[in-house]
């Protein structure tokens, strides 16, 4: 799951697309992973864990498409911006 995120955000070409069209089809990934593997009570922690990673990730390629320096900065900024439209894995 952290290399599809990886791979679907990682490409420079999209750093002209916004935030809020990336989230989309995010979105659709995190549904279907969402379906298959919230059947097991184990899986919450590995799925909170993947949230987590999904925000680092938006979180970095936020950055880069603003060119800030700290690649890892402004999540507060990310979560504000996503809070509403993101879905999680784990509820």
């Amino acid at each position: 799951m952290r290399q599809q995120v990886k791979d679907y955000l990682a490409p420079r070409n999209k750093l002209y697309v916004d935030i809020q069209d990336l989230v989309k089809g995010l979105n659709r990934k995190i549904y279907g992973w969402k379906n298959y593997y919230s059947i097991s009570p184990i899986g919450a922690k590995w799925l909170n864990r993947i949230d987590w990673y999904i925000l680092e990730r938006l979180t970095l390629f936020w950055n880069k498409k603003k060119n800030k320096r700290h690649k890892h900065a402004r999540m507060g900024e990310v979560r504000k911006i996503t809070k509403h439209t993101l879905a999680k894995l784990t509820t």
